[in-house]
């Protein structure tokens, strides 16, 4: 049994796996057909790899924001806990960073601290919501993330401009004009 063999490494992402895979396969079979097969599965790995792990050296001016796996995976880690509590060190730590070092990256890369962006998010996903006029706003605050719905209407009044009561009604008549 191969190395590749084994699929578990914890190491390897499955798309790096496959990758790794179809290059063994075109090395393989390098020896009857060529080696065009090799540099393409080969080109195919290195880009996913670039991609997906390269890191600016820690003194290069990049180094300050987060490269776009790092940003993709804080992204899905703060959409997916909407509604629940979450500690920053833990999606730095899945970013492989420390907590300061991925806060300052994160607001270097989108313009907002993670607490910001995830609060931005909870007011985008409450506008969606409150277009269902069978939701209550009591409801639409615990279903965003918010611990009332007195909390829920201060973020919401700070970050849109108005209550989202006002909200609401200013969407249903923009709806029917």
């Amino acid at each position: 049994m191969t190395v590749l063999a084994n699929p578990a490494s914890a190491t390897l992402d499955a798309q790096t796996y496959q990758l790794v895979l179809s290059l063994k396969q075109a090395l393989e079979a390098a020896a009857h057909s060529g080696r065009d097969g090799v540099s393409c599965a080969g080109k195919q790995l290195c880009e996913h790899l670039l991609e997906r792990y390269h890191q600016p050296a820690a003194n290069s001016p990049g180094r300050q924001s987060l490269a776009p796996w790092q940003e993709r995976k804080a992204k899905e880690i703060l959409a997916r806990s909407l509604n629940a509590r979450l500690f920053i060190a833990d999606v730095a730590e899945q970013c492989a960073m420390s907590r300061s070092h991925f806060s300052r990256a994160f607001k270097k890369t989108t313009g907002m601290s993670p607490q910001e962006w995830s609060l931005d998010l909870r007011v985008r996903r409450a506008k969606e919501l409150l277009a269902d006029e069978s939701l209550s706003i009591a409801l639409i605050s615990l279903e965003c993330g918010f611990a009332d719905q007195s909390h829920f209407s201060r973020m919401f009044s700070k970050l849109a401009g108005t209550t989202p009561m006002r909200w609401r009604q200013s969407a249903r008549h923009a709806e029917s004009a």
